[in-house]
This record gives C-alpha cells, sequence and structure tokens, in this order.
C-alpha cells in the first residue's frame, strides 16, 4: 500500500527525487551503450563501478541500495504481507531485532566458472543469455548489497573421488573461521531469495531460531505413494542442502568435521557410499551426521524454503526460498521481478504524487486560444 498522496512536496518528495535521478542515470547509461552489449570495466573486487567518459564513479552498490530501500522490512516487523495477501506473522519476542549487517556472510560455492564469464572477459554483457549459475548469483549477491551483509563466491577445486557437492561441509567451516560471522546463509546455485527486500533476521525471527541452532535446512518434498524418494536409511524425510543458515555455536565445527570426513568411513562405517551416488552429501547428512546432533539442528517445512510454484507435494513451492530443482530458467525470472518491483516503485510515487507537476489537469476538452 502507498502512503498518503496528499500534498505535491511530502516526505516522500526526497525519496523520488533521488529515485528519479538513479533511474535517470541507469536508463541514459544503457541508452548511451549498445542495446544488444554493454561492456564494463573489468576488476578484481566485487566492488564493481560504472564510469561514463572519465566522470566520477558511481558504485551499483549504491544504486541497488537506493532502489530497495523503500521496500526493505525492519528484523522485528511484527507482519509482514505479499502480492496475494497473505500476511505473515512473527511470534512474540523476536530474538533479532537490529540488523546483523557484517556478521553474516552470504555464500556461495561452486566448482564450476559462471556462464557469462568469457562474455565479460571481452567486455560483452547481454542479461538474454547468461546462464541460470549466474542468474542465481545475481540474487544472491544483490541480496547481501540490499541488507548490508558480507557475500563471497568460493571458487573450490573439485574432489577426485567424490562428487562437487561435496565442498560444501569444508567450505563452510572454514568460511565460519576465517571470516569471524554469526551466520552463513548458503545456497545453491538453481536457489533463490524470493523475497529480495526480506532480511534474513526477520525469516530467522519467524522461523524461531535461537542459539543452540548449528544449522538449519528444509525438507525434501515427501509422498507418500513413492516414500522411498527423499528418505534416509530410517525413512526419515532428508532435509535439503540447497538452502542451509549455518551458525556459529559450540557444536558447529564439530558437526562440520563429522560431516565432512563422513564419506572416509571414519566415525560413520559405509558413508563412503554417498561419495558420489544421489544425494551425495545430503544422503550422508541425512544418514549418518543429523542423528548425532539433533538439538542443534532446525529442519524446516518444505514449503517454508524449498521449491518452486507448482510443486504439489509438501506444498514445496518456496514460501520464502525458492529452489527451482528443474526448470532453473525460472530463476532469472525471479530476478527481473524483484529488481523490476524496486526500479518501478520509484516511478509510481512521481505520478501518485505528481512530483515535479508531471501531471496536468485538462479541465476542458478543446484547442485553447
Amino acid at each position: 500500500m502507498l502512503p498518503s498522496t496528499a500534498g505535491t512536496r511530502s516526505p516522500l518528495f526526497a525519496l523520488a527525487a533521488t529515485a528519479a535521478f538513479v533511474l535517470v542515470f541507469i536508463f541514459g547509461f544503457l541508452a548511451w551503450q549498445s542495446p544488444a552489449k554493454l561492456s564494463f570495466p573489468t576488476t578484481g573486487s566485487t566492488h564493481v563501478e560504472m564510469t561514463i567518459n572519465n566522470a566520477a564513479p558511481t558504485s551499483i552498490n549504491e544504486i541497488i541500495r537506493q532502489l530497495f530501500a523503500p521496500l526493505k522490512i525492519g528484523p522485528a516487523q511484527p507482519e509482514f504481507a505479499i502480492e496475494d495477501g497473505t500476511k505473515f506473522t512473527l511470534p512474540e519476542n523476536p530474538l533479532y531485532t537490529k540488523k546483523l549487517g557484517k556478521e553474516v556472510l552470504v555464500l556461495d560455492l561452486d566448482t564450476r566458472p559462471l556462464a557469462s564469464t568469457e562474455d565479460y572477459l571481452k567486455g560483452e554483457y547481454d542479461w538474454r543469455k547468461i546462464g541460470h549459475v549466474s542468474g542465481g548469483v545475481f540474487n544472491h549477491y544483490t541480496y547481501a548489497l540490499i541488507h548490508g551483509y558480507d557475500y563471497k563466491l568460493v571458487h573450490a577445486k573439485n574432489f577426485e573421488d567424490r562428487n562437487p557437492t561435496w565442498i560444501k561441509p569444508s567450505a563452510l567451516a572454514n568460511q565460519l573461521k576465517q571470516g569471524n560471522y554469526k551466520f552463513i546463509v548458503f545456497l545453491d546455485a538453481d536457489a533463490t531469495f524470493r523475497f529480495l527486500h526480506l532480511p534474513i533476521e526477520w525469516m530467522l525471527n519467524y522461523w524461531k531460531i535461537n542459539e543452540k541452532h548449528a544449522i538449519t535446512m528444509a525438507k525434501d518434498p515427501w509422498d507418500a505413494k513413492e516414500p522411498q524418494y527423499n528418505s534416509d536409511r530410517f525413512n526419515r524425510t532428508l532435509t535439503n542442502t540447497g538452502f542451509m543458515v549455518v551458525q556459529d555455536t559450540p557444536a558447529t565445527q564439530p558437526l562440520l568435521k563429522a560431516w565432512h570426513e563422513c564419506p572416509d568411513d571414519t566415525r560413520y562405517q559405509n558413508c563412503s557410499q554417498w561419495k558420489k551416488p544421489k544425494f551425495h552429501e545430503q544422503s550422508a547428512f541425512g544418514d549418518f551426521v543429523r542423528y548425532d546432533f539433533e538439538e542443534n539442528i532446525k529442519e524446516l517445512e518444505c514449503a517454508e524454503a524449498n521449491g518452486f510454484p507448482g510443486v504439489e507435494i509438501s506444498h514445496c513451492e518456496g514460501k520464502f526460498i525458492r529452489h527451482y530443482w528443474f526448470d532453473k530458467t525460472l530463476i532469472k525470472k525471479d530476478f527481473r521481478e524483484n529488481m523490476m518491483q524496486a526500479i518501478t516503485l520509484p516511478i509510481q510515487r512521481l505520478f501518485a504524487e505528481n512530483t515535479g507537476g508531471v501531471i496536468e489537469e485538462q479541465k476542458e476538452n478543446k484547442i485553447v486560444g
């Protein structure tokens, strides 16, 4: 719902004017460049700057923050409503009432190069052609920018004797140690934040994640007609490692170590069976690790943080986190919709408030003079 539009110079005037400037800059830049190919300077850091004719650089980080500022939700905002009218309410006495900022790391892990890297190195970029991996990374990085979290993409070496997904436990353990983070939020390349303006602190409150929870994951879909799928050796539903919230607790490093060493059969006999067969590290976690760390693991229902719209089994429709196991092209669609909401809201407010007199009333439909 929009604020009141009474008066053409409401408190939103400055915000609208700022957003208008940002939009003029963006669209002016896009118009100035060739429509199909946009060239950006190559940089070794995650701080990307766009420059025009040696003018003062404008940080893309600041542009993103400005665009999403009007949409952001507070960490302990009691209620969150979405476009279909659904309302989500926080429990009483939420644990996280302030922004965690750099205490949170949004983490990507991969052994593959980004699909758009080759074009980028040639000085070319085409949104329509980027692969799903880049689409997911764009979503995750943008989310971190909006909320002031740290972000890293760790490009890990492949294992020789096991599936590449086994990079997760060691990378999580190392990043937790090296960065002194309170939380690491990890997503697979085909998983996305459904609402870029909703902070992880709010979700931690909603899910009631407390100081004992070393790791949080959502369950996989489970169908009584085919109970053998997505179940561990005790017929318990597996949790999906495509989205994880890892918290620095006394139990976290022992848990990650046990998980990392699981396929070596040091602590868990026959865990080596999951070196390569599906679901690799996920099956090992479900079959063995979680039974030693039950009280330190938070399992979310599949509907909360797994799946995507149209999945009927277990209502896995990605309420807050979406995981596109199959149609990965939808990742870009999710990102595009989030970005267009942020870009067009300031434009809508300009018209709603008649900022700068963009709307003129024609009282009579006749040619004047």
